[in-house]
């Protein structure tokens, strides 16, 4: 599987966005609505101008995967990690946030913090098996963080 990793361009907002909703309702079903996205209407502006790293995954010219690290001081967040139904179960997910950690190291962070929704086990299994520590979790969403 030839994946390349690259930065996010203007060019990418309705693949990116319609991947990151698809994401979200596939794992909301019915419940899922996208008025409480807004920040993925505008990649650029919300995350890209406002400092942030923005990867996209492409696999034979498709992009397939996503996800962004937010820099505030010396901490970083990832956020909006999502793949492609389709390409689901491949790895993709794991290579981006591993490619993600690697900006965070690339801009000197000390620390990176990641939240999820608890059900999500396999997003749960993802960032244990990356190296983040659980630090608080309930029944609805569990952080985790990762000193650099």
């Amino acid at each position: 599987m030839d994946v390349i990793i690259g930065r996010f361009r203007h060019e990418h907002q309705p693949v990116v966005e319609q991947l990151i909703q698809d994401g979200l309702r596939d794992r909301w079903g019915d419940d899922f609505d996208p008025a409480f996205n807004q920040d993925v209407l505008d990649i650029q502006g919300h995350y890209v101008d406002a400092g942030a790293v923005v990867l996209v995954a492409e696999l034979d010219g498709r992009i397939v995967a996503t996800g962004t690290l937010s820099i505030d001081g010396p901490n970083g967040e990832i956020v909006r990690v999502s793949v492609a139904s389709t390409h689901r179960r491949r790895g993709l997910a794991r290579m981006m946030v591993d490619a993600l950690i690697e900006s965070a190291r690339a801009h000197s962070l000390e620390r990176v913090r990641v939240a999820t929704d608890t059900p999500w086990r396999s997003a749960v299994a993802l960032y244990r098996s990356t190296g983040f520590t659980e630090v608080c979790a309930d029944e609805t969403n569990t952080h985790f963080e990762l000193m650099l």
